[in-house]
């Protein structure tokens, strides 16, 4: 095994500790973050290139939180999922709103062209939209950067906002009550089943967010039909984040200096105004659907899939209907994005 992938995990567990000791919320998700950007950055200051970091890390522990997801339906669960229609149309003009404002933004700040500004605002998740970036010719290099920023921009700045105004930090797994009795080994195999089968049937399936939504499928289904009754071990997130938070910042390996702080110039501007428009859907919609400002503003915070979902998890919000949300936002974006951008940039094939 390259050692250098012991170097990049090792200051990925540095920075959760020391995000740990500081009192951050969701620390070893945003430390790895910045403990593995930070040594990525820094070795390759002098020419080296650092060991790719494999997909497969990330999305494995993905598969786990899919299936601690799929843990938390239960019948009285999906009654609630109908009272939820308008929000879910709520994503319509969300999309135009965010995408619209964004791509204006990065045009004027970023001065990028019209392609890889399309692309690298669309609201979706990160796979989707570099492929459909691909196809069309963009520079994936900006769009890959932008993604992330966003992603990373929004994971942090979430748990800081929901910290200033609680007053208290949001911990690894803070206020969460996932157990209905001490987790054992066997919840543990159960759990690692369930996202091994569910990664395997999500993608031979073609799911969209397949890595995350086969084993959420798996895990709602046994969970509904009181087939099994799983208990979260209190340290599975803690893994969780640690792992898919060093994958983030990991991604930062081959990056110019110059492309990183221009995409972050651009990215702070977009990362605010995407959420200033989820905040002002979320108020929109307080007494419309049953769930308060908190709940619906991590609903239309343009995250990723699983982080957004670690993140409910984490504040005690129900992460099934913020997954839901989320992966309507993403379904719908690709669909559009992809229409949108044929008629745009006349791409035969899309």
């Amino acid at each position: 095994m390259d050692a250098r992938y012991l170097l990049i995990f090792g200051s990925g567990l540095f920075g959760g500790w020391v995000a740990l000791w500081l009192g951050l919320p969701m620390p070893f998700m945003l430390g790895g973050i910045f403990g593995a950007a930070a040594f990525v950055l820094f070795y390759e200051r002098g020419g080296r290139k650092s060991p790719v970091m494999s997909r497969w890390v990330r999305l494995s522990f993905m598969a786990v939180i899919g299936a601690i997801i799929g843990s938390r339906f239960s019948p009285e669960v999906l009654k609630l999922l109908p009272e939820f229609w308008l929000s879910g149309l709520a994503l319509i003009p969300y999309i135009i709103l965010a995408h619209g404002g964004s791509y204006a933004i990065m045009r004027k700040l970023g001065n990028y062209k019209k392609q890889d500004a399309y692309f690298a605002t669309l609201p979706g998740g990160i796979v989707d939209s570099i492929a459909l970036a691909e196809q069309m010719g963009a520079d994936l290099k900006i769009v890959t950067t932008q993604h992330f920023i966003r992603i990373i921009l929004v994971v942090a700045c979430i748990p800081m906002l929901f910290l200033a105004i609680d007053g208290q930090a949001v911990g690894t797994a803070a206020g969460v009550s996932m157990t209905t009795s001490a987790s054992d080994f066997r919840d543990l195999a159960l759990f690692f089943i369930i996202a091994a089968v569910g990664l395997g049937i999500g993608r031979v399936s073609r799911l969209p967010a397949a890595h995350m939504m086969g084993p959420l499928f798996i895990a709602l289904i046994l969970s509904v039909t009181g087939t099994v009754d799983l208990s979260v071990p209190d340290w599975l997130l803690d893994v969780a984040q640690y792992f898919i938070g060093t994958a983030l910042g990991a991604q930062f390996s081959g990056i110019t200096i110059k492309t990183l702080m221009n995409g972050l110039k651009v990215g702070v501007f977009v990362g605010i105004y995407m959420l200033g428009v989820g905040a002002l859907i979320a108020f929109a919609l307080l007494d419309l659907v049953p769930a308060d400002f908190g709940a619906l503003f991590v609903s239309f915070a343009a995250g990723g899939l699983a982080e957004m979902s670690l993140i409910a998890l984490s504040l005690n919000f129900n992460p099934v209907v913020v997954a839901l949300h989320h992966l309507c936002r993403i379904v719908l974006t690709v669909l559009a994005g992809a229409a949108v951008a044929k008629m745009l940039f006349k791409y035969k094939t899309i």
